[in-house]
């Protein structure tokens, strides 16, 4: 077997693993490695959600001014309020990267995630929230900028 042939075998093996592991861990302990709640708008800035519309729910560990382990989940067709849960990458021992998370949610008129169009709508948790937290409100209060 050539090296080429090893590194694909064994990154075959790695990647078999993960599940394995997170298959053992006990429903709670997963729970414990989300956020989740609920997300809606404030009534005033509702008229500008579009069917076309997606909906962005991003969590980041905030470091320095700096983003770390960001995570994004992308939503299609929805309707508010909308219930979520949100966890970061797991790591291949079932740990994270950190502890602390910001979740925040934002509209996408135009499929562009880092592009800001007229309209689009956002909201974010004050603070860096422990994962394993629940019943958080996500408020879109106000545009994107």
């Amino acid at each position: 077997m050539n090296f080429f042939e090893r590194v694909l075998v064994l990154s075959f093996l790695i990647g078999q693993l993960a599940p394995i592991a997170l298959a053992d861990m006990d429903t709670n302990d997963m729970a414990n490695l989300s956020i989740e709640g609920t997300i809606n708008a404030v009534p005033e800035l509702q008229q500008y959600l579009s069917t076309s519309d997606r909906l962005i729910i991003k969590l980041f560990h905030p470091k320095d001014g700096i983003e770390m382990d960001a995570k994004y989940s992308i939503v299609g067709n929805f309707q508010l309020p909308l219930k979520f849960r949100i966890s970061p990458s797991i790591l291949m021992d079932g740990t994270t990267h950190h502890d602390k998370y910001v979740v925040e949610v934002f509209t996408d008129k135009d499929q562009d995630v880092l592009r800001i169009e007229s309209g689009e709508l956002f909201g974010t948790t004050r603070d860096a929230l422990q994962l394993g937290s629940r019943d958080v409100r996500l408020l879109m209060n106000q545009f994107r900028e």
